[in-house]
């Protein structure tokens, strides 16, 4: 009978913590109304297809529904494959196929773009969905930068592959995960490679030369693109790594050759590459949601010190500075860079969770951008919520709050933090009470973190909320 008994109760904390996740998910999904859409659309998404058929099928049926209308106008499925695709093959009034002649590779889809009718160009492999949330999310954000939406461990790569001196400053990245950019580039991007006289095999590896060519760090977000399957994986082995490796030396050798040419010549015209001679500042990270439209924003500074060093000048360094800066990554860091990345405090899953490389420091700030979706709330005031463990819910109490239409001017508010312990789970559901004159105006909510204290963050969820519903703890 103590065996039963105890088997009940493990059941029933089990059955608890189910309920719990599943209506942690319901809250977070219901608080948020369906986003605006841009009227008129105005992204081409371009996908390009060699063997994997059956995986272009499924991304143009995302591409083409009904929750990226106003965002998506057009897709151009781009056929490098000798064997032609026909409309039948798809469901879709937006798509226009395009058969290649010839195998163009990756250049195939820079040409699609720079044809086409509108001012952006949603780009991905064939091998990854990516969700509709997160696309609209890109097209609200975009401004004169391109996004770059990638795992958290390709986020760390293109950390690595980067020089930030005075003229030369990139980071590699790659655009098959899911990029927005502006048509206007992948057109100067093609003209630039002509002027460079690059060969046929560079022009077709273009992924490699994109982002270096530019001169100019790129907005990276910390996304979990779906992997999809069905073989015939362009990078493969050694032999693909190396040629990656290849053609990104390439490329920072030309880099290289354009900024030697601008500071001898006395009128340089380069198109599509940024000769800016201030190296940026060091940029935000940031992860769209899942589940809903918004970003959440983290100047928690989660990379080594060693990592904003300037010793290395010219791009064709990039190998050497990999190498120095591999060396100062632990195995404990990288695992929970990889493991606990920024997106997982709103992948509306609270079995994952946010956890910072570092402890917390004063001046961290954690800013969640919601669009227009605080509009869409009553009026009378907002509950900002997380669910964290005990030690961040104490950095919660040590913070300040504010909110902002145009991130320029903060409006504070002093609702207190109110937290309520989960017997089930171990976590903290806090809830801070947002309120004020002009929050029917508000886009931005932040924090700030007032006091160092000697623990790591850990976000396993936070989201908006209306202030009127009951605790979400069992």
């Amino acid at each position: 009978m103590k065996q039963l008994g105890k088997f009940t109760a493990f059941l029933a904390i089990v059955v608890a913590a189910l309920l719990f996740d599943t209506r942690i998910l319901s809250f977070i999904q219901a608080t948020y109304s369906p986003p605006k859409s841009h009227v008129p659309a105005d992204v081409t998404a371009v996908v390009l297809n060699w063997v994997r058929v059956a995986n272009v099928v499924q991304i143009v049926a995302l591409l083409c529904g009904s929750s990226l209308d106003g965002v998506i106008k057009e897709i151009v499925v781009w056929n490098n494959n000798p064997l032609p695709l026909v409309d039948n093959d798809f469901t879709c009034n937006k798509l226009r196929i395009h058969n290649s002649t010839a195998n163009l590779y990756f250049q195939a889809r820079f040409i699609a773009c720079a044809n086409a009718s509108t001012p952006y160009c949603f780009i991905q492999d064939d091998d990854y969905l990516v969700k509709p949330e997160v696309i609209r999310s890109l097209r609200s954000r975009i401004d004169n930068q391109d996004i770059f939406h990638l795992p958290p461990d390709e986020v760390l790569s293109s950390r690595l592959l980067s020089i930030n001196s005075s003229f030369v400053h990139f980071a590699f990245s790659w655009l098959g995960y899911g990029a927005l950019i502006h048509r206007h580039n992948a057109a100067s991007f093609l003209s630039l490679l002509g002027r460079l006289g690059v060969s046929q095999e560079e022009i077709k590896m273009a992924d490699n030369y994109y982002s270096i060519l530019s001169n100019s760090f790129p907005e990276i977000w910390i996304g979990a693109p779906i992997a999809l399957f069905g073989g015939g994986d362009f990078t493969v082995g050694e032999e693909g790594v190396a040629r990656n490796r290849k053609h990104i030396a390439a490329a920072a050798k030309y880099l290289d050759a354009i900024v030697t040419d601008t500071n001898s010549s006395s009128n340089p015209e380069w198109p599509y590459v940024s000769l800016k001679t201030s190296p940026p500042k060091p940029g935000l990270e940031r992860s769209p949601c899942l589940g809903r439209l918004c970003i959440f924003e983290s100047n928690i500074l989660s990379l080594p010190d060693s990592f904003v060093t300037d010793t290395y000048k010219t791009a064709g360094e990039i190998f050497s500075r990999e190498t120095e800066l591999s060396t100062a990554l632990t195995e404990e860091f990288t695992s929970t860079y990889i493991k606990f990345p920024l997106s997982h405090a709103v992948d509306s899953d609270p079995d994952t969770s946010f956890k910072s490389t570092r402890n917390a420091a004063q001046g961290d700030a954690l800013v969640l951008d919601v669009f227009d979706a605080a509009q869409q709330m009553t009026q009378k005031g907002v509950e900002w919520s997380w669910l964290v463990d005990a030690g961040t819910a104490q950095m919660l109490r040590t913070s300040t709050y504010s909110y902002s239409s145009d991130r320029s001017s903060w409006a504070e508010s002093s609702g207190a933090v109110f937290c309520t312990t989960s017997a089930y789970t171990a976590l903290q559901e806090c809830r801070v009470p947002v309120e004020g004159a002009s929050l029917a105006s508000a886009r931005y909510f932040r924090l700030q973190l007032r006091s160092t204290l000697d623990l790591p963050w850990r976000i396993y969820e936070t989201w908006l909320d209306t202030g009127t519903r009951a605790s979400l703890i069992l």
